[in-house]
Order: structure tokens, then sequence, then C-alpha cells
């Protein structure tokens, strides 16, 4: 499940539009080995903390446990809605993916039944397939010069550094789910042990399988200015009909990346869905009202995507912020307790590297926020404007204001 929410291939090529403009290629690519590299070391430094108090609450519960005993509950609230919040946008981000692949496909080319029919027949191979048979159609393809050298700026940014470090969306997205396992924890035979390694695995292999994707991909752009307003606004789709110039190709592997993307959504929902029920389930047993609610929410957001080409960028930017604040709340109460609070008997002790670790996933995650946060490209317009920050104060001014409204004449604490 956690490796299937961000599945590194699929939302790689979702930001190829990145490759004209901002840097080209070259800051595509070393960006992605960059961020996901501290991604790697932030995902480390989590599976220590979940190895030794595995909890579906995850950092909500986690600040709790290690946070001063005065404030712990408000902590726990605090984050409780950001992980929730986090959630919440990470599956709508993949409902809208899946929407927009689906729409964009028939956008492309009219499909006729019969090729969809044998789109479904390549499912189990979905990924070679698709690289396979765009290596073999995509002609002409890129250079090794134009792939790993030759950068172009034309983001109105004058500053290379701004340039190369706008590029951390594909590696967020690809890496930044690191703690869907956690929310599992009541599920597994042994928590202590399967959370963290599943963490640790699903990040790697992401890490391992975008690199390769991420070579083929930007070997195999036949059109690179297609690439700024692509078909149906997904650079992937426009990427594969360029490169395929096949009707029944292009509908195969969109058929593929679509299912890719809805069994994403699917993960996503179970994760969130676990931290609702969570929260509630001491009074009222499982949420079906929040979640009818989340459901709504998603819908209502996707509407406003129709209409607004800068949406899903802050809504997925929204999710990175929320989850970076709560993982900056966590390591930096792990760094203060240090090792006295985790549990010495933990399958994944880091030792005396444990602190310092959690350190630079603080430093991390702010560096992270900060450049999230940042618009794309030069003059700033409506439409170009970056929303991320906008939408994780959405997140915080409602919670703050049901805290005051309810949860503050609550009575009952987190166990």
């Amino acid at each position: 499940m956690n490796f299937t929410i961000t599945a590194a291939p699929i939302p790689i090529g979702s930001f190829l539009a990145l490759t004209i403009g901002l840097g080209g290629p070259p800051f595509f690519f070393y960006g992605f080995l960059f961020i996901g590299l501290g991604q790697l070391f932030l995902c480390l430094a989590a599976a220590e903390i979940a190895s030794s108090m595995p909890h579906p609450l995850g950092q909500a519960y986690w600040v709790v446990r290690l946070g001063p005993q005065k404030y712990n509950r408000l902590a726990g609230y605090i984050l409780g809605w950001l992980t929730n919040g986090a959630w919440l946008l990470i599956y709508t981000t993949t409902v809208l993916y899946t929407s927009e692949i689906l729409m964009a496909v028939i956008e492309c080319r009219k499909v006729t039944d019969w090729s969809l029919s044998a789109s479904l027949v390549f499912i189990n191979g979905a990924a070679l397939f698709v690289l396979i048979t765009l290596l073999v159609r995509a002609n002409p393809k890129q250079s090794a010069t134009a792939v790993f050298v030759s950068v172009a700026n034309n983001s109105g940014w004058g500053s290379t550094a701004v340039v190369f470090f706008l590029n951390v969306l594909p590696g967020l997205a690809s890496l930044g789910a690191c703690d869907a396992a956690t929310h599992m924890a009541e599920e597994l035979e042994l928590p202590i042990r399967d959370v963290p390694r599943v963490m640790i695995g699903s990040a790697l292999l992401n890490y391992l399988v975008a690199i390769p994707t991420m070579i083929i991909f930007l070997f195999c752009i036949v059109n690179p200015e297609a690439m700024l307003s692509p078909v149906g606004g997904q650079p992937l789709i426009q990427l594969l009909a360029d490169g395929y110039a096949s009707k029944v190709l292009t509908a195969i592997a969109g058929a593929l990346i679509v299912v890719g993307f809805a069994i994403g959504s699917w993960a996503a929902l179970i994760s969130w869905s676990r931290l609702y029920w969570l929260f509630s389930r001491t009074n009222d047993g499982v949420p079906v009202n929040a979640l009818i609610l989340g459901t709504v929410l998603t819908i209502a957001i996707g509407a406003i995507q129709l209409g607004s080409s800068t949406a899903l960028n802050a809504v997925l930017g929204g999710a990175s912020l929320c989850s970076g604040f709560s993982w900056i709340v966590v390591f930096s109460f792990r760094v203060w307790r240090s090792n006295d609070a985790l549990d010495p008997q933990r399958w994944l002790n880091l030792g005396k590297w444990g602190r310092p670790l959690s350190g630079f996933a603080i430093l991390w995650n702010m560096w992270t926020i900060a450049w999230v946060s940042f618009p794309l490209f030069l003059p700033v317009t409506l439409s170009s404007m970056n929303w991320s920050s906008l939408v994780a104060v959405g997140v915080v001014v409602i919670s703050f204001v049901y805290y005051i409204l309810f949860y503050r004449h609550r009575s009952d604490e987190m166990e």
C-alpha cells in the first residue's frame, strides 16, 4: 500500500512540464536525485520512531508521547488536523490525477472499444510495457547532452540555484508519503518490525525505480515544446502520444496509467480513513460522516480544478506543507527527548545517529516547505501564483475554529 500511493514512475511523468523552462531536463533529473536523498534520510528517522511506538495515528500519537505532558493534548489535536489534512489532500490529488489523465487520453485520440479492451490485457506489465515500447517507438530521441547537461532557464528567476531548488515537487510527490504504513499499524502482525521495514523499503523502491524511469522519459521527449501546453494539461500523455505516434499504444499506456492512479487513490483513502477512525472510534465508531464530508470536499476541489490549471499543484503543495509541519514538531520533540522516550528494544535503533538525523529532518522539512511555497515562474499572475500556503493555512484556520467551538469543551483524552 505504501508504494502504490506514490508509485514513483507515474507522478514523475506528471511533472514533465518542468523540463521546459525550469532548468530543463538536467535540473529535473538532478533535482530529483537531490530531493530523493533528503526524503530517504527523513524516512529513516521517522522509521525509528515508528519502530519504537507504532500507532495508526502516526505523528499525532508520537507528539503526545514525546512532548510535554502539559501540552500533549493540544499538540496531538494540532498534528491530528495536519496529518488528516495532508492525507485528505493526498487522496484528492490521486483522484484528480486519475480523472485528468483519463480526460487527456480521451482528448488525445478518440479511442475505440477494442483498444480499451486490449489495454486491460497489459495491466500486469504496466510499467515495463510503457517504458519498453516508448524506448522502441520514440524517434528522434534527445541527446545525452540535452538530458544531462544543457540547462534552460525561461522561468523569469535570475538565479540558477533558485531554479534548481524549485524542482522539488517531483521528489516530494514520489517520496513524500512515507508515513502511510504507520496508519495500518493495528493490522500488522508485528508492527514494531513491519512498519519501519515497509517505510524504508517502499521509499527505496520508489527512489530506485524512478531514476531509470525518469531517464527513459527524458530521452523520449520527441516534441519538447509540446510539454508547455500538453494535451489535456497532462505532459505524460503528450509524451506518450508524440513518442508512440500510435492511437492504440497511446490508449493502452493511458489505461495502464489511469489504473495505477486509481489504485493509488484507493490506498490513500485507506490510510486517510484509518486516521479518522482512530480519532472517533472511542465515541461513535467508524466516522461515516467524516468520510462522506471528505468525499464531498474532494469532489468540490475537483470542481475547482476543472476551472484552474494551478489548483492541482496547490493541493499537492498544501499536502506537503501540512505533512512537513507535522514532521517538524515530531522531530523537534524527538531531539529534545533524545533516546529516553524511545523503546530500547525497538527493531530499528539508529543509536547515536538517531538524534542528529532527526535534527537534519527538521532542517530538511523547513527547507522543502520554503521551496514548495515559491511560484515557479515570474512574473507572478493570478494563474501562476503558488497557492499551497493558502491551502495549508486553510487547514489550520478550520482546526482552530473547531477547537474554539467544540474540542476544548471535551473531557476525553487521547489514549
